[in-house]
């Protein structure tokens, strides 16, 4: 076990930052995960750590020494890939020791080390199988057995829950947090999936454009984000946004939506007469109640919840742009979403009360997108 550090650490290829000035400090024993859109350099610090890649400039530590210089196999780490990387006409077992074997352990030793590994993944009546005849989750945990026979400083695993169905996903993103809980080994994980990253991390990073934006426990991104991206990025559904004015009237603090006042918190009086970007998540809409009004453009029933989608009231949205997401995020500005749990048979085209609570309200400056408190 270690702590690892990244200090002021870049890569550049030619003209082209991938990493800019990145600094973090994970603990020992912890859960770290770097998320971000496509091509948002969570995969290339990854491979920093790993020795795959070369620093531009900076340096890492991995349990306080100076990695930076050095080859992946003096790092003391055990990656983990996205597409298993098993030797097919290896059985289980010796694409679990075959590591251990190359660096010259005894035969004893290893057995021993994938006994106990197979154990923990409950891998033990397929340790004489070959990959071909194992499932996409149980090839993905010989994968994972693999690193941990190697008794390493700190596991990486580069999105290793991708070529997985949903269902498996979901099963095997729990299994690894609770291997790792039980092992106590610090951990870096890649992922795009931000609900990956919010049910598995003791550490978030959010990343975009080979920038850190904030970095934090889930519940800490997810009710303090720092600016429009991160609070668009982290939930699903996203955070809904809409334009207005702050506006201060015989002291009471308040925007408006369509029409209608939306209390804000006395802090923002002294804006008054200025522009913002406001956002509230979908499940802190409170439908039923409150002074705003807005018809159903579309009902999606998820069983026990809804989905309901409303417009945002015309000259209140904002550019796309603003969202400084990459071309793969699919988000409608003109659109709105509320996400509900009650016995209400919601029908498209109703037209319904909703509040926003004043404390739920996120307010973004319109210029520099970032979070107003």
């Amino acid at each position: 076990m270690a702590t690892i550090e990244f200090n002021q650490v870049g890569k550049s290829y030619g003209s082209v930052e991938a990493i800019k000035d990145f600094n973090l400090f994970i603990e020992d024993g912890e859960f770290c995960v770097f998320v971000g859109p496509s091509g948002c350099g969570k995969s290339t610090a990854l491979k920093m750590l790993a020795g795959l890649e070369e620093t531009t400039n900076g340096s890492i530590r991995i349990g306080g020494k100076d990695v930076t210089d050095l080859g992946p196999g003096k790092r003391d780490i055990a990656m983990v890939f996205q597409n298993y990387a098993l030797y097919p006409h290896y059985s289980v077992r010796k694409n679990m020791g075959f590591g251990l074997k190359m660096r010259g352990y005894p035969a004893a030793e290893i057995n021993e080390r994938v006994e106990e590994a197979a154990k923990i993944l409950e891998l033990t009546p397929y340790l004489d199988r070959r990959p071909r005849a194992l499932s996409g989750g149980q090839r993905q945990r010989v994968a994972l057995g693999r690193a941990i026979v190697r008794e390493p400083a700190a596991f990486l695993m580069d999105e290793p829950l991708s070529n997985l169905d949903a269902k498996l996903r979901v099963h095997t993103r729990s299994e690894i947090v609770k291997l790792q809980r039980r092992l106590g080994v610090t951990s870096v994980y890649v992922t795009h999936d931000q609900v990956e990253a919010l049910t598995m991390a003791d550490k978030i990073v959010v990343m975009k454009l080979g920038v850190i934006q904030q970095v934090g426990s889930a519940d800490e991104l997810f009710e303090n984000p720092c600016n429009l991206f991160v609070a668009g990025f982290i939930g699903s559904p996203g955070m809904n946004f809409f334009r207005g004015a702050i506006q201060n009237t015989d002291g009471r603090v308040f925007t408006t939506f369509g029409g209608a006042q939306v209390p804000l918190p006395d802090s923002l009086a002294a804006r008054a007469g200025k522009e913002a970007i406001f956002g509230i998540r979908p499940e802190h809409i409170v439908m039923g109640q409150g002074n705003l009004q807005t018809e159903l453009s579309l009902v999606e029933s998820l069983g026990t919840e809804k989905i309901l989608h409303f417009q945002v009231p015309a000259g209140q949205t904002i550019d796309n742009s603003e969202f400084e997401m990459d071309d793969e995020e699919d988000r409608d500005a003109e659109s709105m979403r509320a996400r509900i749990i009650d016995d209400h048979k919601y029908q498209n085209g109703e037209t319904v009360n909703m509040d926003f609570p004043k404390s739920k309200i996120h307010v973004f400056d319109i210029e520099t997108h970032a979070a107003i408190k």
